[in-house]
């Protein structure tokens, strides 16, 4: 069911999240458009953590082990992320993990309400959620590449 009805909406909002990064450069990971605001880093690392924790909130996919939401909630961007190849390796691996769940979650379960701490959301409602959350941040991410740089 996935593979016909919604992955076509994801890989095509994932394309335009991929064109923001293109020929993206390890300089470039602290810019930001204003001092306090955060960095591209910051911006990637935050929408692989939201992947995870959307996979275990809605889509029946555990947080991996090894995976620490350093980027949600009431936080500041530190200035931490500027690690090019890991940040590619965390945001491959998240939308892998993504990927897993959203092809092996059943379709019965596509419609039933799911319980978490940001609201009550049907995978589907979850996933619309989501894609906009990414381009919202793949937008921000253009503009800083666009009009930002170091603070």
């Amino acid at each position: 069911m996935f593979e016909q009805t919604l992955l076509p909406a994801l890989q095509t909002a994932r394309s335009r999240y991929m064109d923001a990064l293109d020929k993206l450069e390890a300089d470039q990971l602290s810019w930001k458009l204003a001092p306090g605001s955060n960095s591209i880093g910051f911006l990637i690392q935050h929408i692989a953590e939201v992947e995870y924790r959307f996979c275990a909130m809605f889509f029946q996919q555990p947080l991996p082990s090894e995976i620490t939401l350093a980027t949600i909630g009431p936080v500041k961007d530190e200035g931490i992320y500027t690690d090019l190849a890991a940040l590619h390796a965390i945001r491959e691996a998240s939308y892998a993990h993504l990927l897993q769940a959203l092809g092996s979650l059943p379709p019965e379960a596509w419609d039933v309400p799911c319980e978490a701490p940001i609201a009550t959301l049907t995978p589907r409602q979850a996933l619309g959620r989501l894609l906009y959350h990414m381009g919202y941040h793949a937008g921000q991410i253009g503009l800083i590449r666009k009009y930002g740089g170091k603070q």
